[in-house]
């Protein structure tokens, strides 16, 4: 017999996450994709409780994208100072723009947002992952978006992935790394479609990325991810502007403590040998 979590007489229930075992899709409208590149999913949903017990249903939308997930890459290079170069792409993203339409929006917010920087990305096709792979295709994005030629196993995991839009999307973006020479660039070769069309591809220096991260000249929130986690791989503190061999030992303890650092009793020249 179906049982059903009511509303209590003192107030609405709150229901620890421990007792939840599953969301049950239990009706969905089907219909066409509302464009060429995204359908919407309207879904009739319910919890799944211990002991039996469910939540009443409710609806859900989920918008669906062609790909399977995304990567996002950055590509770096340091310099004869030890400077740490990063490579962000300037291009257009419309939904962005058109906040500008929105009067609510454009109250909060009135930047203009012609352009937008971030950093090299793309979708991962439902393909690719019996063929090329994550890093497969993050090197055919590099070359596409940036025009540098890199190899598959040249990239590096920057850690796990984040979701771009929880509240009504799937996808989750990967991230990875790449050191490239930046002599041996050439002019991005695009995809064909006039969101490529307009865009620049420049390397700018870390710490002043991150910082405009921070100001907001940057928005995209996988680049200021994708930007500190590349400074934690490579050993590099923006905000001190220091190595991490170079941290005096009571700030070297508190970034290990925030897992920043090498784990106690492993040594720090491990970096330094890496990017040297």
């Amino acid at each position: 017999m179906l049982k059903i979590l009511d509303v209590s007489l003192e107030g609405e229930l709150v229901i620890s996450p421990d007792l939840l075992q599953d969301i049950e899709v239990v009706g969905e409208e089907t219909g066409e994709p509302v464009s060429p590149f995204v359908r919407l999913r309207r879904l009739q949903l319910r919890h799944r409780y211990k002991d039996d017990q469910y939540s009443h249903s409710y609806t859900f939308d989920i918008v669906e994208g062609p790909f399977a997930d995304a990567v996002a890459v950055v590509l770096y290079h340091m310099d004869r100072d030890g400077k740490v170069w990063v490579g962000l792409r300037r291009g257009v993203r419309p939904s962005i723009y058109l906040r500008k339409d929105n009067p609510a929006k454009a109250h909060l917010d009135p930047l203009p947002r012609l352009t937008y920087l971030e950093l090299v990305a793309g979708g991962i096709e439902y393909g690719d992952l019996a063929t090329i792979g994550i890093n497969g295709r993050a090197a055919l994005e590099v070359k596409e978006e940036a025009g540098y030629e890199v190899k598959a196993e040249e990239l590096v995991s920057l850690g796990g992935g984040t979701f771009s839009s929880p509240g009504f999307g799937m996808e989750k973006i990967h991230y990875r790394a790449v050191a490239v020479d930046p002599r041996e660039g050439m002019e991005p070769e695009g995809d064909g479609h006039p969101l490529e069309e307009v865009g620049d591809f420049q390397f700018h220096e870390l710490s002043q990325a991150i910082s405009w991260c921070r100001s907001g000249q940057i928005e995209d929130a996988k680049t200021e991810i994708g930007l500190y986690r590349l400074a934690n791989y490579l050993g590099y503190h923006p905000e001190f502007g220091l190595w991490r061999h170079e941290l005096p030992p009571e700030l070297l303890e508190r970034v290990r403590f925030l897992g920043l650092g090498p784990a106690r009793g492993e040594g720090t020249g491990e970096k330094n040998e890496r990017v040297g």
